[in-house]
């Protein structure tokens, strides 16, 4: 079957839709194949119940640059996280505020132990640095393949003088939630751009759930570009060939799946070192209650090693849209260590909290359980040097997603829309 489109895009998370939508503004006829029954990918809600359920602990950082280049952000309508967070130590909640936004709150975090003046000290230099790198273009985690000697966040931590007790029960348990791993494996080049995101922005969530920014990217693309429950079962330059024993020509096609998935459509003599880059997986837990146990729009992160908790958050604390009038939506990001089948995960939680807000926690109603197999790409530096050299793997078939860059919504935006660009310099030569 031919279809009358320059190029096809498999795959409609936000590198796709990205790509999809950067080739139809200069006039290019796409078609966009997903296999799921919506766009997005990853980022995707489901609605439980009258609740909205973010398939894993999701945030937006409003500062990323790319974000601000391709989202109507203002249509999102973001709430916002406090700066700062909860942190759990030894059963007990100590806060650990941003000084620039909080400044007495901050003073507070020195004066109960939760911060030391020297770690305090080093942050605001750290501060400083990853902000001026970032605005001189040095802290892109999105360029070239890193090089040899690039750096874990644990090593340029530990280089920096940082304290161990620091790193342990805050910068470990904050970061961990966002990276997907504690041990801080991941490259210093990904943590200094993160932290510059934070320091000059907030994370926040949009209004009824993380979908809300794919849906606004799928809106403005010309009727029937998407094409949904659409499976492919493999890939080759300009052609894709369905599930279904059909075929699709292009000029042009354009795999936007996850590094894994990717693999397993191209040709085997066009897969390089990025095929074997793996992924991290998440589960997270959602709970309806009657009123949130936090009552403030800010994260609580577990820096004790036992118990399946690694954060808890109350999205409907921070915007509108999360659970219905006079409930609120707790959501908890399980440790990855912590085995336990996810029938008992729900009794465990509940345990854990009760030491932090109560026997109210027995009362939480569940609600889903959700399992996220392909997370994150590893972002480790020798993970980050199996990413593809560039978009084009042959003319006529291209690759984008996060594990081309970094993996973040920022760089998902960023790959698709460099995938495109180097589609129309193809082109054009």
């Amino acid at each position: 079957m031919s279809q009358a489109v320059d190029c096809i895009v498999v795959g409609a998370g936000l590198a796709g839709l990205a790509c999809a939508h950067a080739l139809e503004r200069v006039g290019k006829r796409v078609l966009v194949v997903e296999a799921a029954d919506r766009v997005g990918g990853r980022v995707a809600t489901d609605s439980v119940e009258g609740f909205r359920v973010d398939r894993g602990f999701q945030v937006y950082l409003d500062a990323y640059p790319e974000g601000r280049r391709q989202l109507d952000l203002p249509r999102l309508q973001l709430g916002c996280f406090e700066a700062g967070a909860l942190v759990a130590v030894n059963g007990r909640l100590r806060r650990v505020s941003d000084p620039w936004r909080r400044p007495l709150a901050a003073m507070g975090s020195l004066i109960n132990g939760s911060v030391g003046l020297a770690d305090a000290v080093r942050t605001a230099r750290l501060r400083s640095d990853v902000i001026a790198a970032f605005r001189s273009g040095h802290a892109d985690p999105n360029g070239a393949v890193g090089a040899q000697g690039e750096q874990s966040t644990l090593e340029m931590l530990a280089a920096r003088g940082f304290s161990t007790r620091f790193v342990r029960e805050f910068l470990s348990p904050f970061f961990g939630g966002v990276f997907l791993e504690r041990q801080l494996k991941t490259s210093a080049r990904v943590f200094d751009f993160t932290f510059a995101m934070f320091a000059l922005g907030r994370a926040c969530l949009p209004r009824g759930g993380m979908d809300a920014i794919p849906n606004q990217m799928a809106a403005p693309l010309a009727a029937g570009t998407v094409r949904l429950k659409c499976a492919v079962s493999q890939v080759a330059p300009g052609r894709v060939g369905l599930a279904d024993g059909r075929w699709l020509t292009a000029n042009d096609v354009v795999v936007a799946t996850e590094a894994s998935a990717a693999a397993r459509l191209v040709p085997e003599s066009l897969r390089g070192q990025w095929s074997l880059r793996k992924n991290k997986s998440t589960r997270l837990v959602a709970f309806a209650a009657e009123r949130s146990p936090l009552h403030n729009p800010i994260l609580l992160v577990n820096a004790d090693e036992s118990g399946p908790i690694d954060n808890v958050s109350v999205p409907s604390d921070v915007v509108d849209g999360y659970a219905p009038p006079g409930a609120s939506l707790v959501t908890v990001s399980v440790r990855q260590e912590f085995s336990s089948t996810d029938a008992d995960l729900p009794a465990a939680i509940a345990q854990q909290a009760s030491a932090w807000f109560g026997p109210e926690a027995f009362r939480w109603k569940h609600l889903s359980t959700v399992r996220v197999e392909q997370a994150l790409p590893e972002e480790s530096p020798a993970a980050r040097r199996l990413r593809a050299s560039g978009p084009q793997l042959a003319p006529g078939l291209f690759l984008c997603g996060d594990h081309c860059t970094s993996a973040s919504i920022n760089g998902s935006l960023v790959s698709g829309r460099l995938c495109a660009e180097a589609v129309l310099e193809q082109d054009a030569s």
